[in-house]
């Protein structure tokens, strides 16, 4: 039957009839095994409301199917889906394994709850929101950004909402640094707060500080930022502090002012107030931002420690 297209509420007749013994009801279809099975379905309803849970699928390719169904501690190894359709579908601690996701839409509260990724690939999907809840992603686990508009034309009414983007950026931080993958963690985490000062942030000073914070110190997530920063300070004050005393004495004042020992401070009194100005600018940034890299590195290199 399956096989066949399955359909909306095709185990209904089946049920009605002569009820299977070994199915709780019409929509039973736990510990069912699939191996091996490639099935391109017909544009329907193919399984409406199907409890999958505790099922093997191994080495199937599905392709156009559509799931409004329930999978629970269910184990999806080698499979495929190509074009599927998943409408308040969920998983729940499954271990999914060598799979393929590709061309599908993820509509309405179709989630993955507590389960373990491993070299899953999601690839040009539809995904309207969040749809990984405390989740476990491996290293060879790839997610390719959600595309703007649902693939199947029965997902058309829907779009994606630029506000939803850090959220989704957050659950696959939380999978990856779950699954003890630090650098793809550090990186989305980099992208949802990214997402947060672009499309999330109304307060025009809190956009500019967010802004600031992602160039000179990435969120806090890279440290070269920083330190970027402090030597764009430096050339600045040594363009300045060159020009009007000479290379050597301007080299001394610049790195005495950045890094606060002060050498060559006793030719400030003899220049103008802009030069004071600048002297002390960089001081301050000095100041700064050398707190500004220590935290940084110390967030990126010894948290996870």
């Amino acid at each position: 039957m399956i096989r066949a297209g399955g359909g909306e509420d095709f185990l209904e007749d089946l049920f009605e009839e002569v009820p299977p013994g070994f199915l709780d009801n019409m929509w039973d279809l736990k510990g069912l095994r699939l191996f091996e099975e490639d099935i391109t379905f017909p544009a329907v309803d193919n399984f409406e409301a199907i409890d999958f849970s505790y099922g093997h699928f191994t080495h199937c390719k599905f392709k156009n199917a559509a799931f409004n169904c329930h999978f629970a501690f269910a184990k999806l190894y080698n499979c495929e889906f190509i074009d599927c359709f998943f409408n308040f579908n969920s998983f729940y601690g499954s271990n999914i394994e060598k799979a393929k996701f590709v061309n599908c839409d993820f509509i309405q509260y179709s989630i993955f709850t507590n389960c373990n990724f491993s070299e899953v690939q999601f690839t040009n999907c539809f995904v309207p929101d969040n749809i990984f809840i405390d989740c476990k992603f491996d290293e060879a686990t790839q997610v390719s950004d959600p595309i703007e508009k649902p693939i199947h034309k029965a997902a058309q009414s829907f779009s994606f909402d630029n506000k939803k983007l850090a959220s989704v950026f957050r659950g696959l931080k939380q999978a990856y640094a779950e699954g003890g993958v630090t650098e793809q963690s550090r990186s989305y985490y980099f992208r949802q707060m990214q997402a947060v000062t672009r499309h999330n942030t109304a307060k025009r000073f809190q956009k500019l500080l967010g802004y600031f914070w992602e160039v000179i110190a990435g969120y806090g997530v890279k440290p070269l930022r920083a330190l970027i920063a402090m030597c764009c300070v430096f050339a600045l004050g040594l363009v300045l502090f060159c020009a009007k005393v000479g290379f050597s004495d301007g080299f001394l004042l610049t790195s005495g002012a950045l890094f606060t020992f002060g050498a060559r401070a006793e030719l400030l009194q003899d220049l103008s107030i802009f030069y004071k100005v600048i002297f002390v600018f960089c001081a301050f940034s000095g100041i700064f931002l050398v707190a500004v890299l220590v935290t940084v590195l110390a967030n990126r290199w010894l948290r996870e420690r």
